[in-house]
């Protein structure tokens, strides 16, 4: 029996130029020019920035890129993270309750679903298809919330969106609940940087998340420039931080948002 088709359409494929292809959606494949990719093989997506156009990346043993007509590209995604290779589970989310420890006064409780794949996790419904890389999550719990008048139990997840800490909740059943916790604790802990701060590293990391540049953490530590480039080299091995300047300024990487983020609650 033939796939139903979804929809038809010219794109653009990326491999160190652009090259012209033919897109048809199906029930359960993307046919690509000649290729034909089972939604069941797709391992992950994300909207990613190519040579300055707005595309999809696809991860099926490695990745490849689509760039879709603009009024296209949405209804595309949408139907690709839905039914990616996943398990999905029906909840209900509250995504970016708060952002920077600020509550989010804009945001609400949706119906739809999370989703779990290898590298991240998404929350998924009819308005939102949102994905968080593994790497970005800082910590997972679950605590009692009010949700509608009562006191319900939630799962909490806090992670890194542009520099900021921000948490998400998701309310389902029990059972369902402790399975999650405990199976992205160990996503979490898999991805988790082994490396153990001196005093003086854990001070460094904390002026970087407030915004200081080397000369001013240089001063306010009271150290050398070479001591001071010898920290910010260990930062960035250990993946905490990336250079952002040649002259050494650094920024910090999601997971060492997650660690300062984890130290202020000490």
């Amino acid at each position: 029996m033939t796939d139903k088709v979804h929809l038809r359409a010219p794109v653009k494929t990326y491999d160190g130029g652009w090259v012209d292809v033919e897109l048809v959606v199906t029930d359960n494949s993307l046919i690509i020019g000649k290729r034909d990719i089972p939604f069941r093989e797709i391992e992950d997506l994300e909207d990613v920035d190519v040579e300055g156009v707005k595309c999809i990346q696809i991860k099926k043993e490695g990745k490849f890129v689509l760039n879709l007509p603009q009024n296209l590209h949405q209804q595309v995604f949408k139907f690709i993270a839905f039914n990616l290779k996943a398990d999905k589970f029906a909840v209900f989310f509250l995504s970016y309750a708060t952002v920077g420890g600020v509550v989010s006064s804009n945001s609400q409780w949706e119906k739809g679903y999370f989703s779990v794949t290898d590298e991240g996790f998404w929350f998924l419904s009819s308005k939102n298809q949102k994905r968080i890389p593994i790497e970005n999550l800082g910590s997972v719990n679950t605590d009692l919330r009010n949700v509608g008048g009562k006191q319900r139990k939630v799962l909490i997840l806090s992670h890194v969106e542009k520099s900021n800490v921000v948490t998400s909740l998701v309310l389902c059943p029990e059972s369902t609940l402790e399975m999650l916790e405990s199976y992205l604790q160990r996503l979490f802990n898999k991805h988790k940087p082994s490396i153990k701060l001196s005093e003086d590293e854990t001070q460094i990391l904390t002026l970087i998340y407030s915004g200081l540049d080397f000369a001013s953490i240089e001063n306010i530590i009271g150290i050398s420039t070479d001591e001071l480039n010898n920290y910010y080299d260990r930062l960035v091995d250990s993946g905490l931080a990336k250079v952002v300047k040649i002259r050494k300024e650094i920024e910090l990487t999601p997971l060492g948002v997650n660690m300062v983020d984890n130290i202020s609650k000490r």
